[in-house]
């Protein structure tokens, strides 16, 4: 009988009942050490050590993830105005909580702080730098829109800026454009919701012409009188003489319908054309221009 039972735990051994699996260690040391990092950080946060607590929080969540942890990452990252990676952290919440209770009032929080604008302070180099511009005496232009006329002191930076201008706008990219009476200066700049970011933006110190034009997203203009081939470009001053004039205007390799501008005597006529059709479309696409009139 002994025998018999020794057979039989040998046969149960070679096909795979005997106690050998590999078994992973307990992550019980992880996820403690996360609930005191977790709790740690709850208590900075009712003390108001907002910091503290964000790195508590996050020192959690890189121990062992967990929904509340990265909700409590966005809902600090959201009060100290961090709303970008606020934003990411809510994603992440989203992400491994997707049914959770309050998932239509996150994503309600979400769109509310996407809409929210920043400021973009617009300043320009040193004087030390030649191509600095003198931004008092000078039109500013966002994205076609005047928003600064000349004869409005610069006032001084925050946050270590430069001395300019500060303006409200929603989060993205926007076109900026300096012009003076014998300069123009453009950068794309862009930033979050919330953010507030620096543009400077630079000039040659002269550049003639009474007709200024820039675009968005690949729109070009025909520039006379420069030789065939190297005459299209996106932002630039030209001359053409007072009076209506006829502009060719380009999509990326598709030409467009001409459009007529009024070129003022003595004053320069500044013209944004911009589109918000994707870059996919073969053909020219819905194109929206502005004009406006710049005296000094």
């Amino acid at each position: 009988m002994m025998t018999r039972a020794l057979l039989v735990l040998g046969l149960l051994v070679r096909i795979g009942y005997a106690d050998d699996a590999v078994r992973k260690g307990t992550p019980d040391k992880f996820v403690k050490a996360a609930g005191e990092a977790f709790r740690a950080a709850v208590a900075a946060d009712k003390a108001g050590d907002l910091r503290d607590a964000l790195g508590l929080y996050q020192k959690a969540f890189l121990i062992s993830p967990h929904p509340s942890t990265a909700y409590n990452i966005a809902d600090v990252l959201r009060r100290l105005n961090v709303l970008p990676a606020a934003l990411k952290s809510y994603e992440i919440y989203l992400a491994i909580a997707p049914t959770a209770a309050d998932k239509a009032q996150v994503e309600a929080l979400v769109d509310k702080l996407t809409k929210t604008p920043g400021m973009l302070w617009v300043s320009t180099p040193s004087p030390s730098d030649p191509q600095a511009i003198d931004l008092t005496n000078a039109y500013i232009l966002i994205d076609g829109e005047i928003k600064k006329q000349p004869g409005v002191e610069v006032h001084a930076g925050p946050n270590g800026f430069r001395e300019g201008y500060g303006f409200d706008l929603r989060a993205g990219e926007h076109v900026v454009d300096v012009v003076t009476e014998v300069s123009f200066g453009s950068a794309v700049c862009s930033f979050g919701p919330g953010e507030s970011k620096e543009c400077s933006v630079r000039a040659p110190p002269r550049s003639d012409g009474s007709v200024v034009f820039n675009s968005n997203d690949g729109v070009k203009v025909r520039v006379p009188p420069k030789p065939k081939g190297r005459n299209q470009a996106r932002e630039v001053r030209f001359d053409l003489p007072a009076g209506k004039q006829r502009l060719q205007i380009s999509d990326r390799s598709f030409e467009c319908n001409s459009m007529m501008i009024e070129v003022p005597k003595g004053d320069i006529a500044y013209v944004f054309v911009s589109t918000t059709e994707h870059d996919r479309l073969e053909r020219c696409r819905t194109l929206k221009v502005v004009q406006h009139k710049l005296h000094f």
